[in-house]
């Protein structure tokens, strides 16, 4: 995956969970995630002091927890690329599968679901370590977590 589609999931999914999580920063969400893909030791460093601005004229807004989540998401990123892989093998399979027993018998074929809740739960797992070693509380930590895994396993409407 090249890094501007990647950079779109990681901003698409970052956006959900700041919905969620913290939605008066996302008035700023395009700014943050510009300076915090631009550099992110920097915007990491700036989302630990609160007295940090991300200075636009002469008005400056904290950005608090929004390079926290970009940090999050994009380090569980490899790990939903092989989650995606693994899982794309095997509704190609499925579907061949499904298409076979629609054309002999007539059935519809049924929804596969993309992520097994193993699959989830590796996912929180994993973003409960890195909130931990952005020094995150373990609350918060699971409540990232929590939104995370909500937006991979709520259906889209």
């Amino acid at each position: 995956m090249d890094s501007t589609a990647e950079h779109d999931l990681i901003r698409g999914l970052s956006r959900n969970v700041l919905m969620q999580l913290a939605p008066n920063e996302l008035p700023l969400f395009a700014a943050a995630s510009a300076a915090w893909f631009a550099d992110p030791d920097a915007a990491m460093r700036a989302s630990k002091n609160r007295d940090a601005a991300l200075g636009f004229g002469a008005e400056s807004f904290s950005i608090l927890f929004t390079p926290l989540v970009l940090q999050v998401v994009s380090e569980i990123m490899p790990i939903l690329g092989g989650i995606a892989l693994k899982a794309a093998e095997t509704a190609i399979g499925e579907e061949v599968s499904a298409r076979v027993r629609k054309m002999f018998r007539g059935e519809e074929p049924e929804a596969v679901a993309i992520l097994s809740p193993e699959q989830l739960g590796e996912v929180h797992r994993h973003v409960i370590a890195a909130g931990s070693r952005l020094r995150l509380d373990r609350a918060r930590a699971a409540h990232l977590a929590d939104a995370v895994v909500a937006q991979l396993a709520l259906p889209k409407k």
